[in-house]
């Protein structure tokens, strides 16, 4: 009569057993979500009811940044402003911008001060975007936008407080009124 070894049986073995299990089951789904292209940040969790082992795989959430479309121009405020104090230019930049574009152009006015340069200022917090779209119509770079108004702006006092935005039309802007 031949003995037999002891066979792999008991509690030790089926322990064993889940654990490989739930590692092949959890590699598995995570190369699954990787080759379907799922977003990263997906998080899942494992587990076999009534053992020990427990498995859980977290990745780390991606960043996703939304930029918030701008208003339509019917529902814009706009100062021009003539920087040149000579001509017509706000005037004509405002009747431009509302028969052709839409904004609600205040009444047209000068700069306190010659300022020679074309700018857009943002007068109301949350304009940014508009102040975006209005230098794209006007084909001023971005650099143009001034986000924080200081107080040597040659904007008038009240135009500061009725306009989204204000436009000062400088040299560059000149020529295409």
């Amino acid at each position: 009569m031949s003995r037999r070894a002891p066979g792999p049986t008991g509690p030790h073995t089926f322990r064993a057993v889940v654990i490989v299990v739930v590692a092949v089951a959890v590699t598995v789904g995570l190369l699954t979500q990787l080759r379907a292209g799922r977003p990263s940040g997906v998080a899942g969790t494992t587990g076999v009811s009534g053992s020990a082992a427990s498995t859980t795989t977290t990745v780390a959430p991606s960043t996703t940044t939304t930029t918030a479309a701008p208003r339509p121009p019917s529902q814009v405020r706009l100062q021009v402003l003539n920087g040149l104090l000579t001509g017509t230019l706000s005037s004509q930049w405002s009747a431009k911008l509302h028969t052709q574009q839409g904004y609600i152009t205040l009444a047209p006015d000068n700069t306190t001060a010659q300022d020679p340069t074309s700018a857009i200022y943002v007068i109301k917090s949350g304009y940014e975007a508009e102040a975006a779209a209005l230098a794209k119509t006007v084909g001023l770079p971005a650099s143009a936008i001034v986000d924080t108004v200081p107080s040597s702006a040659p904007i008038p006092g009240i135009d500061l407080q009725e306009a989204d935005l204000v436009l000062v039309i400088g040299q560059s802007l000149a020529s295409q009124a």
